[in-house]
């Protein structure tokens, strides 16, 4: 297992690597007035701008990402500064300047992969997953080769509708072109989760994570602790939830209040009731503005308050699984 959250953010996003490579070109550009050099420094920083920016978003800093797509001239980067733009915009949940800007963006680039894959995206930040699933469908026409960004996000969609079938397919396929892709794994396992078939998802998960360790990411890491925690749940290895959700929680513990209730749902199946409450409070702290962890603990609040649960049904095990589930279908990047 990795050693720790730094080693993490050190290897996948280098940001401050990033940063230094930014602030040399700047220092040289500065330096150099005028000539041919001036101007391949200037695109050479235009194209590091874009990948900071764009980075800057996988760790969900959109606004410090926009500013960065803003300052890229139109002229030379348009589609791009386009989908950096908007990717900003709906992440920061300005869904109709997102629109807008996409909108003008598709009249001038009509056949664009990543622009169609773009307003998908914000069609399903805004519940509308079946005109999602047509924008997805027209990227995939216009993909290159070796761009599978619209048949994955397809992929994502089906399951949210439920279509796991045609999901599936879908993704045996991409783990068949790209095998070194954990995200391909983990939403296979997510699958066969919500298929009922918890020792084939966790399965998956192993393999995602075998392959996401080399070069790890935050968001692909919170989905991989959170759906081997499910599936070792569904399986009835507590031991085993209870030591995979301490490991991501302190892995991640700034990232996400899914892990929180991981550790909360394998403390309360334990019997350990107050450290259950008690790691969902700090999850709270952490999260405020998280609904769903608020709902867990009072329904762990409830539930003890009625120990002989008057025949009500133990619902724990299906607030962990809710919970994994409403992250998988919260965000997509």
């Amino acid at each position: 297992m990795l050693k720790n959250k730094k080693e993490i953010l050190s290897k996948n996003n280098g940001l401050e690597v990033l940063r230094e490579k930014y602030s040399i070109l700047q220092r040289k550009l500065e330096k150099m007035k005028t000539g041919a050099r001036r101007q391949n420094l200037k695109e050479n920083l235009d194209d590091l701008k874009m990948e900071l920016g764009w980075v800057l978003m996988d760790c969900g800093r959109y606004e410090e990402g926009l500013a960065f797509y803003q300052s890229i001239p139109w002229k030379t980067n348009g589609e791009e500064k386009c989908n950096g733009m908007a990717r900003a915009l709906t992440g920061m949940e300005y869904y109709d300047e997102a629109r807008r800007l996409l909108e003008r963006g598709l009249k001038r680039y009509p056949d664009s992969c990543a622009l169609w894959v773009a307003m998908g995206g914000l069609h399903g930040s805004l519940g509308d997953d079946f005109e999602s699933l047509k924008c997805f469908e027209t990227a995939i026409q216009f993909a290159p080769k070796d761009n599978f960004a619209g048949l994955y996000n397809k992929a994502f969609i089906l399951m949210k509708l439920g279509c796991y079938g045609d999901a599936v397919s879908i993704l045996n396929d991409l783990i068949k072109k790209d095998p070194q892709d954990p995200r391909y794994f983990s939403d296979r396992g997510s699958c066969a989760l919500d298929m009922g078939y918890p020792q084939e998802a966790l399965q998956y998960y192993q393999q995602a994570m075998e392959v996401w360790q080399p070069s790890p990411d935050i968001y692909t890491g919170v989905c991989i602790y959170s759906g081997m925690c499910s599936a070792y749940f569904e399986l009835g290895m507590i031991d085993e939830s209870m030591e995979i959700a301490l490991e991501g929680l302190k892995t991640f513990p700034e990232e996400d209040a899914i892990l929180y209730q991981n550790v909360g749902a394998s403390y309360f199946q334990m019997g350990w009731n107050k450290e259950a409450i008690g790691v969902l409070k700090k999850g709270i702290e952490k999260f405020p503005e998280d609904e769903e962890i608020k709902s867990a603990l009072k329904d762990i609040e409830e539930e003890m308050d009625d120990p002989d649960g008057n025949d009500k049904p133990p619902i724990f095990g299906l607030i962990l699984l809710l919970a994994f589930i409403y992250k998988r279908l919260r965000k997509r990047q």
